[in-house]
């Protein structure tokens, strides 16, 4: 029944708006890393909220009403985690696959909460005969109010593909500061990149966010 009423809520909306919404997304460069390693290895990088991996940020949306802020999200939302959406050449990394279970749980408006059930694969590397890659699982929160959105990406786990016997693995036993980085305070190689592309994940989604909200 949710999903009806998102799909409702979404033809509901001007083409040209989820026209603009859907190139956004479809164009947008997704985890890519930067030049700079430091800002992945430094301390903090991946917060944490007691004992747990949490992302937020504040979006700003300056003089736009709660119910503008939460069309444009709804709209975001219910492209953005699509079930079995490709984006991108499969041959990059900055290629994704939204899986199954990739959906938006909850929609309330009056409430002003959009809750995202986050599920799609980051590729790491591309190989004639292999490509190395995981699936990540998150929930993503929009709260809604007038002005602004409060972000929150929480219980994030992965399925490593490269691994025999493909074990879930927490954020929080897998690219900590404790478990990411060495004694000499650099990337572990496995961890690392798995720090690497879940920090870019979060800020590629706060700058989809913030372009749709300007």
């Amino acid at each position: 029944m949710k999903k009806y009423i998102i799909a409702a809520l979404i033809m509901a909306l001007p083409l040209g708006m989820v026209q603009a919404q859907r190139g956004l997304i479809s164009t947008k460069k997704l985890y890519t890393q930067k030049a700079d390693m430091s800002e992945y290895a430094a301390k903090g990088a991946v917060p944490m909220v007691n004992g747990k991996v949490v992302f937020t940020k504040e979006i700003q949306a300056f003089a736009r009403p709660k119910d503008y802020i939460y069309t444009q999200m709804a709209s975001f939302a219910s492209l953005r985690f699509e079930a079995n959406t490709r984006r991108g050449d499969w041959k990059e990394p900055n290629f994704f696959k939204n899986i199954d279970f990739a959906r938006v749980t909850k929609a309330d408006k009056e409430e002003g909460v959009i809750v995202a059930q986050g599920a799609e694969e980051m590729i790491f590397s591309n190989r004639a005969l292999s490509q190395d890659y995981t699936q990540v699982f998150y929930t993503l929160t929009m709260t809604i109010s007038d002005g602004k959105v409060d972000l929150r990406m929480d219980n994030i786990s992965f399925i490593y593909e490269g691994s025999s016997d493909k074990t879930r693995l927490t954020a929080e036993e897998w690219i900590t500061d404790e478990e990411a980085l060495n004694k000499k305070g650099a990337l572990r190689r496995i961890n690392g990149k798995f720090r690497v592309k879940t920090i870019d994940l979060f800020n590629e989604l706060a700058d989809e966010i913030e372009e749709m909200l300007k």
